[in-house]
């Protein structure tokens, strides 16, 4: 019985990453983004790689393996490239908040992000800000500064989007956008640049990590989906309201991901 044991181990020890088991992987940039996720863990067991604490465990019937990954690019790129080199991972669902562009969008809307783009990328001069795309890593550039999701998950978006009972934010049920979502390294709270962002580059929200994320995604031929609850209008008074609904619209973005999980088969 000794040596079965033994041998058993040797096999799970050197079988390779590749061949073990796949695992759906949720990211969020604070706490509160993952916080209910891991509630509804279950054989729950934290790992810790290169900093970052990793919840591996299984949402209903899918093993999915669930981290914050920080705020802003950085520390996004840095906590995805942690996590696609410690883990098998089929998929990754990036879920948290953002800052509404679109003209209608209210606190505890949800955009579902059918590209990424990185809006404070390019170059500036005395006259204008010109807009790159995404570099390679082996070098040149991508043609389109966008980075488009996985078309398998966008639907499963939003058709969880339309069987989720979201909570109402501000007295209404929060309705659904799908479209392009712009990523920098900046709380925008500023009415100008709100609609340069909105009417330049048609982005519905903005946040700090997703294209980042999408950047590796892509590089990694991982599919990929960004979900993002508003907490502000990205304008004047934002940071006043993000405080107000940060926790709110965490849970909604949180709610859409349980959903997909829930459709997944």
């Amino acid at each position: 019985m000794d040596l079965i044991k033994i041998v058993v181990a040797l096999i799970i020890a050197f079988t390779p990453l590749s061949v073990a088991a796949q695992r759906i992987a949720i990211m969020g940039a604070m706490d509160q983004e993952i916080s209910l996720l891991q509630e509804a863990m279950t054989n729950q067991k934290r790992i810790q790689r290169g900093g970052v604490d990793f919840y591996k465990g299984k949402i209903g019937k899918q093993k999915v393996i669930l981290l914050k990954a920080g705020v802003g690019k950085v520390n996004a790129a840095y906590s995805t490239a942690v996590l696609t080199q410690n883990f098998n991972i089929s998929s990754l669902i990036f879920t948290g908040v953002a800052g509404g562009l679109h003209p209608e969008i209210m606190a505890g809307d949800i955009v579902i992000g059918e590209n990424l783009l990185q809006y404070d990328f390019g170059s500036l001069n005395e006259k204008n800000f010109e807009l790159w795309p995404f570099y390679k890593i082996e070098g040149g550039r991508h043609e389109a500064p966008h980075i488009e999701a996985d078309s398998n998950l966008l639907a499963l978006s939003l058709k969880a989007s339309e069987m989720v009972e979201f909570s109402p934010v501000i007295k209404r049920p929060p309705r659904i956008f799908s479209g392009t979502i712009s990523t920098g390294d900046l709380f925008i709270s500023n009415k100008e640049k709100a609609n340069y962002l909105y009417s330049e580059y048609n982005s519905l929200a903005t946040e700090m990590e997703g294209a980042a994320v999408a950047h590796i995604c892509r590089s990694l031929d991982i599919p990929f989906v960004v979900l993002r609850s508003c907490s502000d209008n990205a304008q004047g008074e934002a940071l006043v309201s993000f405080t107000s609904f940060v926790g709110p619209a965490s849970e909604n973005s949180a709610l859409l991901v349980l959903g997909i999980l829930e459709l997944m088969e």
